[in-house]
């Protein structure tokens, strides 16, 4: 994060503006970033965040359907935008002569985005439609089931592209109250790295923006999920997928004391054909064929996951009596420093790369300044590189816990 040194002003209608400049980069690119993901929606009315991303694409007045895409290309730049639990992002990147285009398209569909009509009906059915293509997807269908069973109250029990029950019922009116509660400066970061400097994004950004009425944001319902105490099942039979073997457990929020030693362990754990899942369960005992660990920076505490695809004759008993017995051995005889040293090698690489191009330096700087904050996001960082085995071995053996598992299994039916 210090490598990026941004800046940051914010606008008197609360638009956060932040800034990293890359002299002498011929490319510029800019994340606009809404706290408005699957987190924030009503109860009962999920999709209403993904749906809500479909229709910032359908164009205005200024820059009717297509002419979004159109002009981007033109330009021989490209865009796109990510709906997650935690907020919304938009992103483009352009030749850095066009750097003012993206800020100009934002601010306008910022203030007119149109949310009812025939745009509405059409975005809705194809919200039902990557429903339909994820439903055929058995591995997306056992995260799913996952997530069902893990969380008994939190709203990250909902998929980010909504049930289809609700999608179904969704009305122009509760779009348009997701996006006047939510779609507003005061709720939004803007983050631009290329070479400007800091003061001349801001002068374009508030010639831009700076007309936008905004009012405080709706902040979600808080929720706090209950400790799990007992293992909880699921389970989805189908016959189009290897077997596999996923186990979840809760851990703590980005913005918590373990979240750096956390982030080594899934590290330690699978990356590569050097980690101890692969070495014991795929190369040693041959139980798997690929194993994967993972834990998403999140606002809230989320899950960690550990999913393995099981190597034909394993049975799934079988795989999870080896996954938890390689769990408690590495707990009891703790995780050595060279395997430490070994993560550290490879987060500090992931993240040298993350921020290499301009994309990648405004989406590391929004994703921290929506989940917490830029100097923790350099706490964060700072970590990463003191944290030891004994600080791995801990959260280990605190939050890896046999009986606070949620344990998913995809089979397929005898």
């Amino acid at each position: 994060m210090n490598s990026l040194n941004p800046s940051r002003t914010v606008l008197s209608n609360g638009l956060s503006i932040i800034t990293t400049t890359r002299a002498g980069s011929p490319l510029a690119a800019s994340t606009l970033i809404y706290r408005a993901g699957s987190l924030h929606e009503p109860e009962g009315k999920t999709g209403l965040a993904h749906l809500m991303e479909h229709m910032m694409f359908r164009g205005t007045a200024r820059f009717p359907e297509g002419a979004i895409d159109e002009v981007t290309a033109r330009f021989g730049g490209w865009n796109n935008a990510l709906t997650t639990a935690d907020y919304t992002a938009y992103y483009f990147v352009v030749p850095e002569s066009a750097w003012q285009t993206p800020l100009e398209i934002e601010a306008d569909r910022m203030a007119n985005c149109p949310l009812g009509g025939e745009s509405f009906e059409t975005e809705r059915r194809v919200a039902l439609e990557e429903h339909r293509m994820a439903a055929d997807d058995p591995e997306y269908l056992l995260d799913e089931a996952v997530d069902d069973v893990a969380y008994t109250v939190h709203p990250y029990r909902n998929p980010v592209i909504g049930r289809r029950e609700s999608i179904e019922a969704l009305a122009v009116d509760d779009l348009r109250a997701f996006h006047d509660d939510l779609y507003v400066p005061s709720n939004a970061t803007l983050v631009v790295a290329g070479p400007r400097t800091h003061a001349e994004v801001v002068d374009v950004v508030e010639s831009q923006f700076g007309g936008i009425h905004s009012r405080d944001a709706r902040a979600p319902l808080p929720s706090v999920e209950p400790e799990q105490h007992e293992v909880r099942r699921a389970r989805v039979e189908t016959d189009h997928a290897t077997p596999r073997l996923t186990l979840a457990y809760h851990v703590p929020a980005a913005e918590h004391p373990h979240s750096a030693a956390l982030e080594l362990l899934v590290t330690v754990l699978a990356a590569g054909r050097s980690s101890v899942l692969y070495g014991r369960l795929v190369r040693d005992r041959k139980i798997a064929t690929e194993v994967s660990a993972t834990r998403l920076l999140q606002k809230d505490p989320g899950l960690f996951w550990i999913t393995i695809s099981l190597h034909p004759g394993s049975s799934l008993d079988e795989a999870e009596g080896a996954l938890l017995e390689l769990l408690r051995e590495l707990g009891d005889t703790g995780i050595s420093e060279s395997q430490v040293e070994t993560a550290r090698r490879l987060v500090a690489a992931d993240t040298m790369l993350a921020r290499e191009t301009v994309l990648g330096a405004t989406s590391t700087l929004g994703l921290w300044d929506s989940l917490a904050s830029l100097e923790y996001g350099e706490e964060f960082e700072r970590s990463l590189f003191k944290r030891d085995g004994v600080a791995l071995t801990e959260v280990l053996t605190r939050y890896l816990r046999p009986e606070r598992r949620t344990s998913g299994w995809l089979v397929t039916p005898e």
